[in-house]
């Protein structure tokens, strides 16, 4: 019954938006005041890529998962460097990861654990070292411990990978929310599952660019970036690319890394 509540909540609401949302979830007036304020980082230094040609649907999953290991791979191939993965559950990441893994030998890989243990998550963080001998794949949750609130600066990151689009498990707590604010502001599924999802997507792809020197890419996961529900809740300063094809995201990345300029 909660799969099928949760389907049938995707009607999206014209006039409902991100700012209404934190409006209310904050408990602030209508008519409170709000500023929104751009990246003081230079905006070429950053190459934000759509790969909408791949579905993350938890029923598509066991199908896609060599096409986004391979997508990975692509990816790392291109540059050298330390990279972390996104996913949006630990069973998720653990399937691709598996997948990853058996097909990528050039290159090394590490992963996020349930209940990891505070020595443990300095462990995973110390290996991103600029000077890596090899590529190196972090593979972690978005909304958890590796998605927010860590500076791996400079060439301590070379880019993020995000898969699917963040949306919370369905859960006892989460169908209340949608209930509630269904019935409040007609926006259900927005308050319960897809602002908050937006928003790990928006703090994972936080972690690239710290500071004003770093140059890093970032690589979106899932056919409903191609939408407009979706596209239209990334940032607006985000110059994106779709990359349908593996040949369409080298050419993106060689002349990112090349130095040249967006066409």
């Amino acid at each position: 019954n909660a799969l099928k509540r949760y389907k049938s909540a995707i009607f999206f609401s014209a006039t409902m938006t991100p700012k209404v949302y934190f409006q209310q979830i904050l408990g602030c007036d209508k008519n409170a005041a709000h500023l929104i304020l751009p990246s003081p980082f230079p905006a070429q230094n950053l190459r934000l890529l759509i790969a909408d040609g791949i579905s993350t649907l938890y029923r598509q999953r066991e199908n896609t998962k060599y096409r986004i290991s391979r997508t990975i791979r692509t990816l790392v191939k291109q540059k050298k460097g330390n990279y972390l993965v996104f996913f949006p559950s630990y069973d998720y990441l653990q399937m691709v990861y598996d997948v990853y893994v058996s097909d990528s030998p050039d290159s090394d890989q590490v992963r996020q654990t349930p209940a990891m243990r505070e020595s443990q998550r300095i462990d995973f963080l110390q290996l991103f070292q600029q000077d890596n001998p090899r590529s190196l794949v972090g593979f972690a949750v978005m909304g958890g411990i590796f998605g927010e609130g860590i500076d791996l600066v400079g060439e301590r990151l070379s880019g993020a990978i995000i898969v699917g689009v963040g949306l919370p498990g369905i859960s006892l707590e989460r169908e209340l929310i949608r209930e509630y604010f269904a019935e409040t502001v007609n926006a259900g599924f927005e308050f319960a599952y897809q602002y908050p999802g937006i928003n790990r997507v928006l703090q994972a792809a936080g972690r690239v660019i710290r500071s004003e020197t770093d140059r890093g890419v970032v690589l979106l996961i899932d056919r409903r970036y191609a939408t407009t529900r979706y596209r239209s809740l990334l940032l607006q300063q985000w110059s994106t690319i779709r990359v349908r094809h593996d040949s369409w995201l080298i050419e993106e990345l060689q002349n990112f890394w090349e130095g040249k300029s967006k066409a």
